[in-house]
């Protein structure tokens, strides 16, 4: 089974690496830490990495005095399960990634490579695997909402009406809100994705989206 390591992320370093086969695995500024980072900002025991019994490698703060963070967010006292892939900065000095070549790296988790792919959990949207960020209005999520499940039927406007503004007086909707809001989503997905339109305007009846098979 590989060992998990830890790369440096410093442009001159970049090509150091530390495998973990020690446990724990001790991060300080002297020896006889693992991984000695000689630099005031470092505490004496600034860090530790540890193997769980399940196999999982989690990282602590020692009580540093100038902090320990995976991914942008300062660790507290209790252990952080370390990711594939999980950058980890020390003290505001040095900077590290986490590799384990026998986990499966966490990604979004994306049902359709080609199309637009809803994820209602979250309401994120993606055109073709690529993310739409920022992410949409909640006029022009409920509207892509509704064609994507009637995906290859035409959506009326009266439905669309229904859909986008459940509380209003459909007819106090103009034409103009709907064709507006109609071209603004196109417009987001289509910067996504340039290439690809999958919202198409039945002139007089509505709109659909087409899914590729």
């Amino acid at each position: 089974m590989p060992t998990p390591w830890l790369q440096s992320l410093d442009s001159n370093e970049n090509d150091l690496y530390w495998l973990l086969e020690n446990e724990p695995f001790l991060i300080g500024r002297y020896a006889p830490a693992n991984l000695v980072i000689a630099s005031p900002r470092i505490s004496r025991q600034h860090a530790r990495i540890v193997r769980t019994a399940v196999g999982v490698y989690e990282l602590l703060d020692l009580g540093s005095q100038n902090g320990t963070f995976v991914n942008g967010r300062q660790l507290d006292h209790h252990p952080h399960a370390l990711q594939d892939g999980d950058e980890i900065v020390l003290g505001g000095v040095a900077a590290f990634r986490f590799y384990d070549p026998d986990q499966t790296r966490k990604g979004p988790r994306i049902g359709r490579l080609q199309g637009v792919w809803l994820d209602e959990t979250i309401k994120a949207v993606w055109v073709d695997a690529q993310l739409v960020d920022p992410p949409l209005s909640p006029a022009q999520y409920a509207l892509l909402h509704i064609l994507y499940h009637r995906a290859g039927q035409v959506v009326s406007r009266a439905d669309i009406v229904t859909a986008v503004w459940p509380d209003a007086d459909p007819d106090g909707i103009s034409e103009e809100a709907i064709d507006g809001l109609i071209k603004r989503l196109r417009q987001r997905l289509r910067q996504t994705q340039p290439p690809s339109e999958y919202v198409e305007v039945i002139r007089g009846h509505g709109l659909r989206l087409i899914q590729p098979h």
